[in-house]
C-alpha cells in the first residue's frame, strides 16, 4: 500500500513537472519549487494521459489523480530552491 502511494505521488510530481507547474532545481535534484504554469495545466495533462491509456491502472479515478497533483504542488510551493536560497543567504 505504501509503495502504491509513493508511485502515485511520483507520477503526480512528474505530471506537474511536465506541465511546468513545478520546476526541479538544476543543482539539487531533490528540490522542487513553483513553475510558471497554473495548476490547471497539470490537471489537463494528467487527464490527457489517462485518456490515452497511461496511468489508468495506477489511479482509482481521475479525481484521485487531480487531488494528488494538487497536494504535491502545494507541498512544493516555494518560489525557489530552498538549498540555493540558503547557500545564497549564507
Amino acid at each position: 500500500m505504501m509503495e502504491d502511494d509513493e508511485e502515485k505521488r511520483g507520477i503526480a510530481i512528474q505530471i506537474a513537472l511536465e506541465a511546468g507547474v513545478l520546476e526541479q532545481c538544476e543543482f539539487h535534484e531533490d528540490c522542487l519549487f513553483e513553475g510558471g504554469e497554473e495548476i490547471e495545466a497539470a490537471y489537463k495533462l494528467g487527464n490527457f494521459k489517462i485518456s490515452n491509456g497511461e496511468y489508468g491502472d495506477v489511479f482509482e479515478s481521475r479525481r484521485e489523480m487531480t487531488d494528488l497533483i494538487k497536494e504535491v504542488v502545494q507541498d512544493n510551493s516555494a518560489e525557489e530552491c530552498y538549498s540555493c536560497a540558503k547557500n545564497r543567504d549564507d
